[in-house]
Order: structure tokens, then C-alpha cells, then sequence
């Protein structure tokens, strides 16, 4: 897990204990109000009466709290300086988005984002940027010679489906002409966890695009993002099985830029 992730699992912990710190108190004061005005008043009037006492009495409890208990000052202490810290991390992933301007409509997604030529890490950056705004399935093929992409193919599918952009069958008459001892095909889905899997047909088309490749290394991966855009490339084969390949920290990042 990125430091963002270990940090919004935190600050959503420390929420529900204040909610249900400040929560319990009004709930009990709301009912109690209800049940007084509920022979004064018609239904529907005791009902709001009862909400409205069981919001301002939540709001009253949260500042009794904070100024009665050390350690419900603390945890809120705590989340003021995670709320800060996922600023700050928000901020790192944006400045990375900024670097790549936006595909014109009808512009190659390959030359939108400047695929070839790049390094690994330039190329899953640029690919990370360019699939999340599309938001639909993209499938890029990268032909790979000490660790620069030389040729790339990209397609653009469907939400839920994307195929190679070229034949398959000319991959190995590529890889020979251009020196290539690699390919790396990757494809993202549409989501926003952090967390995903191949599916069945994700493991059956890697293990039929191996089949047609002799003597040449051939990789699959799926990116996907979190909330914040922090990227992930899951790697996976044709014998159904996949594991986490790489995981963008921008916190990490940050803390590098600066060290």
C-alpha cells in the first residue's frame, strides 16, 4: 500500500470513532427530546425535532469532547495532520498529471503521449496518465531493446474491452528487425480501488499472444489507479497467475525530490 492508502485507512478509522463518539450522546438526547414533544406536536414535527436536536447535539458533543478529553483532542490532532499530509501527497500526483497535456480529438494515443523512445519508467508514467483520462480500456503494445521503447502500437476499446492496435502474427518479424528481445503489452481497468485482478479472458488472450512469440520475452500488465491517481501495474501470465509489479508512492516520490 502507498503512504496515501495507509494514511486514508487511518483518518477513516479515527472518523468513525469520532462520529460515534459524538453520535451515541445525540442519539440518546434525540430520543429522548422526541418522545417529550411527541404528544404536543404531530408526527412529522417530532420527527424533525428529534434530527435537528440530534445534529446540533452532535456538533455540541464533538467541541465537549475536544475540550474534555485528552484523547479525543489527540485524535483529532491526528487528523488535521493526515488531512495536511494527503493534501500535500494530492498535490505530487497532480504535478505529475500537469506534465502531459490532454489528447486532441482524433490524435494517436501513442503520439499524444510521446510512447516512443521512452524509458520503462517514462513509458508506465506516461501510460498511467494517458489511460486514466481516457477512462476507457486501452491496449498498448511496447517493443522493448535495453530497456527503450522502440515501437509502439496502442488501441483504444471499449470501458470493458481492448484488443492489439496490429497482428500479433508480426510481432516476432518486428522484434527481428528492430533488435528487440521484449514485448510488453499492457491494458488498464477502469477503476479507482487500487485493487484489481485479470479476468479470465485477461489470462486466456496472454497465454494465446505468447503462443504466437518464439524466443522473445513477452509480458502483461494492468494498470490501475486509487482515488488520489496513484497507479499500480499488476503483471500476470497465461497460466492464470498475477502479482504486484510495481506501485506508484507519491509520497515516496516527493520525499526523494526533496532528500
Amino acid at each position: 500500500m502507498s503512504r496515501y492508502e495507509l494514511l486514508h485507512e487511518e483518518l477513516n478509522k479515527i472518523r468513525a470513532k469520532q462520529f460515534l463518539s459524538s453520535l451515541a450522546p445525540a442519539l440518546i438526547i434525540g430520543i429522548l427530546v422526541g418522545s417529550a414533544v411527541r404528544n404536543t406536536y404531530t408526527v412529522g414535527i417530532s420527527i424533525a425535532i428529534s434530527v435537528i436536536t440530534i445534529l446540533v447535539s452532535a456538533i455540541l458533543s464533538h467541541y465537549l469532547w475536544h475540550a474534555l478529553s485528552v484523547w479525543y483532542a489527540n485524535l483529532c490532532d491526528r487528523a488535521k495532520i493526515i488531512t495536511s499530509e494527503i493534501h500535500d501527497i494530492r498535490r505530487q500526483v497532480d504535478s505529475v498529471f500537469s506534465k502531459y497535456r490532454e489528447r486532441r480529438k482524433g490524435e494517436q494515443f501513442k503520439k499524444a503521449y510521446h510512447l516512443s523512445g521512452q524509458t520503462l519508467y517514462e513509458l508506465e508514467e506516461a501510460l498511467s496518465v494517458g489511460m486514466y483520462r481516457e477512462r476507457r480500456e486501452i491496449f498498448v503494445t511496447a517493443f522493448m531493446r535495453k530497456g527503450v521503447t522502440v515501437r509502439v502500437t496502442a488501441a483504444i476499446g471499449s470501458p470493458y474491452r481492448c484488443s492489439p492496435a496490429d497482428k500479433p502474427g508480426k510481432w516476432e518479424y518486428h522484434c527481428e528487425r528492430l533488435g528487440c528481445r521484449q514485448i510488453r503489452q499492457y491494458h488498464n481497468h477502469c477503476v479507482d480501488s487500487g485493487k484489481t485482478e485479470p479476468s479470465q479472458m485477461d489470462y486466456k488472450t496472454s497465454k494465446v499472444l505468447e503462443s504466437v512469440i518464439n524466443g522473445i520475452e513477452f509480458r502483461s500488465f494492468i494498470i490501475c489507479w486509487n482515488a488520489i491517481r496513484e497507479w499500480k501495474v499488476i503483471e500476470y501470465n497465461g497460466d492464470g497467475k498475477s502479482w504486484l509489479y510495481f506501485e506508484y508512492d507519491a509520497a515516496a516520490q516527493q520525499t526523494a525530490q526533496h532528500g
